[in-house]
Order: C-alpha cells, then structure tokens, then sequence
C-alpha cells in the first residue's frame, strides 16, 4: 500500500483527538496500546502510534522548518572544497577567549590526535558545509558549528550513555520538543540537517536566555539551561563569559567549553599549530528527493547507481532501509542520482 505525504485531514484530526498514552514504561512483550472509551475501544499497535506521534510533530513543523531541498555543494557555486574551513573560521566570533587557560589540555587532546582532521573531514561529507553555511545564515558564531564535532565527533547515529542521539546530542525529550520525532521507522536525531536546524533554534533560545554570552550557552547546552541558573545562583554571579569558570559547573561541561574553544583555536590559525587540514573532497550537489510512497532502499536502488547501502550512509535517520510509511518519505542523493530516480518514479 502506498502512502502518501499529505494525511488525510479527517484522520488527523481523529488521532489527534485520541489520547495517546505515553509509551514510557510500556511492556514492549505487549506490542498494543488501547485508545478509546469503554464503549468502544479500538486497539493500535503500538508502532503505529509511535508512527503516528511522528506524523503529528512533523505536520507541526514543516512550516517553520523546511528540510533543505540541496545539500553539499549548492548548486551553481564555484566555491572550492577547501573553502570549507575558510568558510567556518570567517564566522569566528570568540577570539577572546581562545586564550582561556582552562582549555589547553584539550588543545593537546586534539594536536596529539594525528588522524583527527582526517577523519573528521571524511565524515563531514556531505552535511559539514551546510552545518556551517546554516549556524553562520542565522546569526550564531561559527563555533557553534562546531559542537557536532565535540558533541559526536560528526558520527551521524552517535548515541551516549544518557541516550543522547545525533550529531547534536539531543536527548528524547528536547528533541520531541524542538520537532525530532521518533518511531520505530525513523530517528529524526539522526537527520543531519534536521537536527541541526532543530539545534539552531535551540541555541538561539540559550542565547536569548544568556543575553549572547556564548561560552553560557554552550555550557547550558550541555548542562541543561535551568541546572546552570541554578548553580550560578548559589554561587551569587551572573552567568557570563567571564564568570562561567567560577561557576561550579560539572567537569564534563567544562571540558565541553575548552574543547569548543581548542578546536576553533587550531581552525583559525592551523599552521601555528602544525596542522594541515585535508580539503572537503567530492563535496557535490546532493538533492533531497520527495518519493511520496513508501519504499525501501533496495526499491530505489534499482533506479539509481547506487548500492542500498549507500543510500542508507546518506539517509541515517531511516532505522530500517525504508522511507517513512507516513512521513517523512524523501531520500537524499547525488543529484545525479536524484534526477534517475525522480524520472523512474514520474516525480
């Protein structure tokens, strides 16, 4: 059966009008979930409700929060690979505090990786530069791009101890809260470009709370905004720049901040630090393509010259090689790519 993006209105406003229960503490032996009085009792699966929740959030937020139709490489430009790190270290903004005396053990931390700019550049492909290209479009430093490095090393499906998830680390909650929906067909906290629009917002509300005292920010996004007014409050200071060292944030959050601080010190002067970063190679022009059904990987596939494999490495948030059965059911993929795909399917 085929789905659709677009929901039937009358369906949405039913299931809205459900009480869907919250499936924390659910028995996952039992796989239904009861919705309905006592007269007339419908049973739903439970991933359809988790399938449902997602639709929900995603209708939500699509107005306010359309994914980028082109990754990578925008179309039309003539930039150059290498003017990646160009472009992220002309959006530096913390200079300032590079000096920070906190921080130089995690200066060597990153200089005694020698592989580290390696790696991370060969991860970066193709999300990294529009990272940069979206923090630096709204007005955030340039160093906020660089917390999916410090939060995740840019490992799309990174999951911690406290299930944080994603590039940005987002956990369940805050991620329900800025639109990061997940069932058991999709993790929007994988979505790369997703969760970092969603991580802009989120920001630019800390920013907004700290009065634009940066090094505050980044310590309530790793610490959670209201632990750290609270502890900036017994220690009687104003949370700022300047004060957020005498503040008795935890350890893992100081770090949190040196790391920021130590890696935008090396982009923005690498050669003083013998560093020589590796360009952004094969940074083409990815386009995201509407399927408007449900498909697998393998299905699409067959369409284009691409493996169901390499398709799955470009789409992490699809937890099973399928599109959405709802929504969301876009792939991305080379443009090149996107073109066969878009002919096969009549799109």
């Amino acid at each position: 059966m085929l789905y659709k993006k677009s929901v039937n209105l009358a369906i949405i406003v039913m299931l809205c009008s459900c009480s869907i229960p919250n499936n924390k503490g659910v028995n996952h032996q039992n796989r239904s979930t009861n919705i309905g009085n006592s007269e007339n009792t419908q049973t739903i699966e439970l991933e359809v409700v988790q399938a449902l929740r997602t639709i929900i959030t995603w209708e939500a937020t699509l107005s306010q929060r359309a994914i980028p139709k082109f990754v990578g490489k925008e179309a039309g430009s003539l930039s150059t690979s290498s003017s990646v790190w160009g472009d992220l270290r002309g959006g530096f903004q913390l200079q300032a505090y590079y000096n920070q005396a906190s921080r130089q053990g995690q200066l060597n931390y990153y200089l005694g990786q020698h592989s580290y700019f390696k790696t991370i550049t060969e991860r970066g492909n193709p999300f990294f530069p529009d990272i940069v290209r979206e923090v630096k479009k709204h007005g955030l430093p340039a160093e906020a791009a660089l917390l999916p490095l410090v939060e995740a090393a840019l490992v799309t499906t990174a999951v911690s101890d406290k299930n944080a998830a994603g590039l940005w680390q987002f956990t369940s909650a805050t991620g329900r809260s800025y639109g990061l929906p997940a069932d058991e067909w999709y993790e929007a906290r994988f979505d790369p470009m997703r969760s970092t629009l969603a991580a802009i917002e989120y920001l630019k509300y800390l920013a907004k709370i700290f009065d634009n005292q940066w090094l505050v920010v980044f310590a309530a996004y790793n610490m959670g905004e209201n632990e750290l007014i609270a502890r900036a409050n017994r220690a009687g200071l104003e949370p700022s720049n300047e004060s957020i060292w005498k503040i008795s944030i935890p350890r893992e959050t100081r770090i949190h901040i040196s790391r920021i601080l130590a890696l935008a010190s090396i982009l923005e002067d690498p050669s003083r630090h013998s560093v020589e970063l590796p360009d952004f190679d094969s940074i083409v022009h990815y386009e995201n393509v509407e399927t408007e059904r449900f498909m697998s990987f393998e299905d699409i596939a067959a369409h284009v010259d691409l493996s169901a494999e390499d398709i799955s490495r470009l789409n992490p948030a699809y937890l099973r090689s399928y599109t959405h059965p709802i929504y969301p059911q876009y792939v991305l993929l080379p443009a090149s790519e996107a073109e066969k795909l878009k002919l096969a399917l009549n799109l």
